[in-house]
């Protein structure tokens, strides 16, 4: 047993789980070479921006993903990220110096701290593995430089760097702004002995952006003129010891860090201040497991312990009416500044009994405190895979999970401090059929129910779930109650042929509904409601150095709260009718994209020349329904997305 394929041991949901190598994620068109805008061709997983790389696992909101990288939690793995989401405009993890990822969106194992949605595990390329020891590349992502050796017989490293390039052409990429960023990951490997190995895992990022409306642009819906910094990093240390042929032991330590800042000030109004926060964070934590994997069963036990350190100053509202009142009174306005040390508990086990490889039932159970509110709770979960026929594995079973609501949420308004974890329970079946070849086809269904669903406390029909997207308008938060709940289900069938066929394609179809309830007990969508969602990814290889591949995506339009026209057009600042929460829809999306890739590459040295064009046929996919404040005259409108944009590279190994 190899500690770096216990996370996969763990996986009840394993057979199910989406998986992809680095080279797959590379030749899928539009995705820039970033883990997370790759996985939003994936069954299941849905976003709401090209600007971004936010996405949505089955239904659920974007703060329900967490990433794992070689085994240690992560909390976002983005540069621009904020607490209030797992996204942002790029990763911080070049796919180059990546091996596999894995999408775990249904029954993850018990060893992850609370996530409603889903876990995406990334595996880092082994500095012992890697033939490379340094390689240049420069995208659309960025520029940057990979560089892996060995330290003698035991022991080998791998570093990689990346900075944005994009503002070094314009200052805007359509968002009032354009993001700089840099962002490092470092990896060193250890095999003091032939039972043990021990690694040490750096990742960390700085970025910041100042968006600037124009408000002589009556084309140009923004106001806030807003300025953001942050940096972060996490430091991570892992010793496994193979006790035996089929027992581990695992003992990491780990200390993440974040500081960003955040202000906003309104250009309608001599610039008066809108909102400003300072938030640093810090998490020392520990974790001990054990694991032991035998012919008829395996087991799991572990416990983890985590210290915050909270220094968070949050200040809004002064002078600002919120856009759900109607009243131009400012509304919560607040200047909280808090300081403490929760702490978090966890311990959890999984057992799974097995029969002649055909048969896996799977038990597990995780008990977690959250120090920031001090509720407890206990996450039970119940699977079983069954293999019906050479070929063919049923999956299916459910699980029930637990996540804290985002600090800033929580800490924003006093009050929010007691509100409980969200809980949600998963119901989850799936046939899977693979094929000697690699070729996978896979038809399943989910249903999601949740609980203790943060809601507004002075809007009965307003949820955490159908709050309008914040991006480049003013942060407000207001007093929420754990008392709402939501339901999201779906059905999926998915096709992915293996990658190294001469014709490859990825391709599935998704139905799905999401609803969310508030303190007046009407079920309404939530604002990750698309019906229909499907994506295709085709490719060709032509001869041994080239491939060209193709991708279509398309999915139902996100739905939107209307404005209350009359009253905003008088007060000359977007007002939403919160009688109508996201009964309208905006236009469907549709997208095409192509990549072409010639590899000049012999024995991993040389050139790779990579360029394509995004969103071929130009189409005006609706992102935002917006209001001009400084037009009068003007009414809303749909506000769209990226046009057709081009998209070029290359790398060179040395």
């Amino acid at each position: 047993m190899e500690g770096r394929a216990a996370d996969e041991i763990l996986q009840a949901d394993t057979a199910i789980a989406l998986q992809a190598t680095s080279a797959e994620m590379q030749a899928a068109p539009g995705t820039y070479n970033d883990i997370p805008r790759f996985l939003m061709t994936e069954p299941g997983v849905t976003f709401d921006t090209d600007s971004r790389n936010t996405y949505m696992v089955n239904g659920g909101n974007p703060i329900e993903n967490l990433y794992v990288v070689d085994g240690v939690e992560v909390a976002n793995i983005n540069h621009l990220s904020t607490s209030n989401s797992s996204g942002g405009f790029v990763s911080m993890l070049d796919t180059d110096a990546v091996s596999s990822v894995s999408l775990h969106k249904a029954l993850y194992s018990t060893k992850y701290t609370g996530a409603l949605s889903s876990v995406l595990s990334v595996n880092t390329a082994a500095p012992g593995a890697q033939k490379r020891h340094l390689q240049m590349d420069m995208g659309y992502a960025g520029m940057g430089a990979i560089y892996s050796h060995s330290v003698g017989k035991k022991a080998a490293f791998l570093t990689q760097y990346r900075r944005s390039v994009i503002n070094y052409f314009t200052d805007d990429i359509g968002i009032g702004g354009a993001p700089i960023y840099s962002g490092t990951l470092a990896r060193v490997d250890t095999h003091p002995t032939g039972k043990d190995t021990v690694f040490g895992l750096y990742i960390g990022g700085n970025d910041k952006i100042a968006i600037r409306p124009n408000l002589l642009d009556n084309e140009d819906p923004g106001y806030v003129r807003t300025t953001y910094t942050g940096n972060r990093g996490i430091y991570a240390a892992t010793w496994n010891h193979i006790v035996s042929g089929s027992t581990l032991l695992t003992s990491q330590v780990s200390y993440a860090s974040s500081h960003t800042t955040t202000s906003q000030v309104n250009a309608m109004q001599n610039n008066a201040p809108v909102y400003s926060d300072d938030l640093k964070e810090g998490l020392s934590n520990g974790r001990f497991e054990w694991l032991s994997d035998r012919r008829n069963y395996k087991m799991l036990l572990g416990t983890t312990f985590g210290v915050r350190q909270l220094d968070y100053t949050i200040n809004q509202a002064k002078g600002f009416p919120s856009p759900y009142n109607v009243s131009p009174l400012p509304v919560n306005a607040s200047d909280i500044q808090f300081n403490g040390n929760p702490m978090d508990q966890a311990a959890y086990g999984q057992f799974t009994w097995k029969k002649f490889r055909k048969l896996e039932a799977t038990v597990g159970a995780r008990m977690q405190r959250f120090g920031l509110c001090g509720a407890t709770a206990v996450s039970p979960q119940a699977s079983v895979m069954v293999q019906l026929t050479k070929g063919v594995r049923f999956f299916g079973g459910v699980a029930n999970y637990s996540q804290q609501v985002p600090l800033p949420t929580m800490l924003g308004i006093a009050s929010n401090r007691t509100l409980k974890p969200i809980s949600d329970v998963q119901y989850q079946a799936t046939v899977v059929y693979e094929t000697e070849r690699g070729d996978r086809l896979s038809i399943g269904g989910y249903h999601k129910v949740y609980s203790m669903y943060p809601v507004s406390v002075e809007h009965p029909t307003l949820s955490l779930a159908n709050i309008v997207d914040t991006f480049g308008q003013p942060f407000l938060y207001m007093p929420m109650v754990s008392k709402g709940s939501g339901i999201s289900n779906g059905v999926e069938v998915e096709f992915n042929s293996s990658f190294n066929r001469k014709l490859f394609v990825r391709t599935n179809v998704g139905l799905g509904r999401s609803f969310a309830t508030a303190l007046d007990g009407v079920s309404r969508r939530t604002n990750y409601d698309m019906p229909l969602r499907t994506n295709l990814i085709a490719g060709v290889r032509m001869g041994k150095k080239q491939i060209f591949t193709t991708r279509y995506s398309s999915h139902t339009g996100t739905p939107y709260t209307p404005y209350l026209v009359r009253q905003s057009q008088l007060q000359q600042r977007p007002i939403y009718d919160v009688t109508s929460v996201n009964t309208a829809r905006g236009t469907d999306y549709q997208r095409v994209d192509v990549h072409y890739e010639l590899n000049l590459q012999k024995e991993g040295r040389g050139m790779k020349l990579y360029g394509g064009l995004d969103n071929v046929l130009n189409n005006r996919n609706y992102y935002q329904y917006v209001m001009i404040p400084h037009c009068p005259g003007c009414g809303p409108y749909e506000l769209t997305q990226m046009n057709r944009y081009p998209e070029f590279g290359l790398t060179w190994a040395f």
